[in-house]
């Protein structure tokens, strides 16, 4: 584990290393942002990371970040939770987008432990952060062995609230400019129909015949472009135990993406290249650089009472499984 020279309110930061025979990654406690992959004795990131920890003091793709404490929307930055009604941080125009501008990928975790294969980090987020209820405490463990990253993510609080946190992880496993040239498969047939700015209506859509059909293994190109999507692939209609649900491949890489979670927000990266002088060349990236493939509860949840549900109870646990298992083509 390396104290890296920037603080982050006061606040050490730590980048820690993981490594196996196969694999390597460095995972910072700010934010437990994922800030490198790659396969042992190789330089190519397989996920968009900044080489410095300063740009991620603000991060404005979540590059890599652990989410919440409710990722991706809800509408109006409002909901009723437990019968009362709360209105949160709205960073997203009009809606609450992540948790908020301070979300989870923007605090310092505490690293409690820390090995070759592994690393436990943990934060907690005070009562009424961001509008939210409770205070919440979040606990998340990356783990590496041979080629498969585990990601576990646990929450416990003390009042109702919402919890429903994911990793914000780009691919690009080739280097090429865009993921144009990427494969993608999911375990769904359907998506969740949204307004223009990515706000469930609460009807599904088929993707048979659509750019968003993935059912079987296609390019990430129409035409001469990336193909763009910020959508919800519904998955299932609740959690489950862990199970594949993606497939993402490009070049001799190829990761299966487990996860517990019904839903699974796939985003190409449309809105990558944000000015960031901080950053090398001045640029966030830029769009279309990576794919994040972001499992969750469905947007908007408390706000679609037929939607699986984000509470979180007194003397209940949240607890989220990820894994990335990656093979060499």
């Amino acid at each position: 584990m390396k104290r890296l020279e920037t603080e982050w309110q006061a606040q050490p930061l730590f980048q820690i290393t993981l490594s196996s025979d196969q694999m390597q990654v460095d995972v910072l406690n700010l934010g437990a942002v994922l800030q490198r992959i790659s396969w042992a004795g190789q330089d190519h990131n397989l996920c968009l990371g900044y080489p410095t920890v300063d740009p991620y003091l603000i991060n404005p793709g979540k590059l890599g970040a652990i989410v919440g404490r409710y990722a991706n929307r809800i509408n109006q930055a409002q909901a009723m939770i437990n019968g009362v009604s709360y209105e949160f941080d709205a960073n997203n125009g009009a809606h609450c987008l992540h948790g908020g501008r301070e979300t989870l990928g923007l605090r310092a975790f505490d690293v409690l432990e820390h090995a070759r294969s592994h690393v436990v980090l943990f934060q907690r987020m005070p009562d009424g952060h961001m509008g939210f209820p409770g205070a919440l405490d979040v606990w998340v463990t990356y783990r590496l062995l041979g080629a498969t990253l585990g990601v576990d993510i646990r929450a416990k609080t003390d009042a109702p609230t919402l919890c429903n946190i994911t990793g914000h992880a780009y691919f690009n496993f080739t280097g090429a400019p865009t993921i144009a040239d990427h494969q993608l498969q999911v375990a769904a047939s359907q998506i969740l129909q949204v307004d223009e700015t990515g706000i469930p209506s609460g009807e599904k859509m088929n993707v048979a015949g659509t750019q968003f059909d993935f059912q079987t293994p296609a390019d990430l190109r129409q035409g001469d472009h990336p193909v763009m999507i910020d959508h919800n692939y519904c998955v299932s209609d609740d959690r489950t135990e862990l199970r594949p649900i993606a497939w993402l491949s490009g070049g001799d890489t190829q990761v299966e993406l487990a996860s517990t979670e019904p839903g699974l927000q796939v985003y190409t990266g449309a809105g990558l290249g944000a000015d960031l002088p901080s950053a090398p060349r001045g640029r966030a990236f830029h769009p279309y650089a990576g794919i994040a493939l972001e499992p969750q509860i469905w947007p908007d949840s408390p706000n679609h009472p037929k939607f699986a549900q984000a509470i979180l109870r007194p003397n209940d646990e949240y607890h989220h499984q990820i894994e990335y298992r990656f093979t060499r083509c």
